[in-house]
């Protein structure tokens, strides 16, 4: 929020509101995809909001699909068809947070992990990183752009090199 002067505390204030608006959105954003509800999940998006899942490394799993989706239907049909669908177990966990404020703007990035246990397959671990710009809007705080990237996926107790992809896409 530097913008060369000292902010008021009215500005001080209005940051913070906006960064714990944010990390409540990023929370809904978490639970509505464990939940697999499709609606609350798109929701967190701005209406032209853009998901891009390249990092996710999809097609390892055996999806052929973009790996950029624009557009709150263009989300909801990737996660309907590659997330949603899938009878499992599924925990992601948004950590270590850093969020920047600047008026209606920010830009953040969390560490994420998610828990699943897949039947035929079995438990499994991810993580990687989200980086993030959101916009204040009339509905409040949305993901106008999320970047996905995962840094590794493993079966609990079988660690592959195969599946480490490191902290570069």
């Amino acid at each position: 929020m530097s913008t060369g002067k000292a902010a008021t505390l009215e500005e001080r204030v209005q940051a913070l509101e906006a960064e714990w608006e944010i990390r409540n959105l990023v929370s809904t954003y978490l639970l509505k995809a464990d939940i697999r509800d499709v609606a609350g999940y798109v929701e967190t998006f701005a209406e032209d909001g853009v998901l891009d899942t390249a990092g996710l490394h999809l097609e390892k799993a055996g999806f052929e699909v973009a790996s950029v989706h624009r557009g709150r239907a263009a989300i909801a049909k990737v996660f309907s068809e590659c997330i949603a669908p899938i009878p499992c177990f599924m925990w992601h966990l948004g950590h270590a947070p850093y969020i920047e404020v600047h008026g209606d703007e920010a830009i953040g990035r969390w560490g994420w992990s998610a828990v699943v246990n897949i039947p035929d397959f079995g438990p499994m671990e991810s993580g990687g990183v989200y980086n993030d710009e959101y916009a204040r809007t009339d509905k409040g705080w949305k993901i106008t752009k999320r970047v996905i990237t995962s840094w590794y996926t493993f079966e609990f107790g079988k660690w592959s090199n195969d599946m480490f992809f490191g902290p570069t896409r």
